[in-house]
């Protein structure tokens, strides 16, 4: 597969994933389909391979809902973020260093929010 065409469908995987986290409950594929916001129409088929190839890497679940399958995220956008985050920084040798700089790339209220987080965190709760 091109590169080219998987950056388009890693895009497409990220409009799919952004209108199920917008929704916040089941979808089916017309469903999700509607909800997309695309530059070109999208065929029904296109969108149904986008989420079984979701559902096949766990990051969807489905049920039967009549002769379709719903579908809805596994985790929330924050959850998935955060483990996505977790995942980049475990592929690097100096996880010290690759903190170092993630931080220095935080705006001020990041940086503070995060200053935050961790206090409560050492206090416990």
């Amino acid at each position: 597969m091109s590169r080219r065409k998987r950056a388009a469908d890693g895009a497409l995987e990220s409009a799919v994933m952004d209108v199920l986290w917008s929704n916040g409950g089941w979808m089916t594929t017309s469903e999700v389909l509607d909800g997309l916001e695309t530059e070109r129409p999208l065929a029904y088929n296109t969108v149904t391979t986008i989420v079984a190839r979701l559902f096949d890497k766990g990051r969807l679940e489905r049920h039967r809902d009549g002769r379709a399958f719903a579908y809805r995220p596994v985790q929330s956008r924050e959850e998935f973020t955060a483990t996505r985050m977790a995942e980049v920084l475990s592929g690097t040798e100096d996880r010290s260093a690759a903190l170092a700089r993630f931080v220095e790339t935080l705006d001020t209220s990041d940086q503070t929010q995060l200053r935050r987080l961790l206090a409560r965190l050492r206090r416990g709760g």
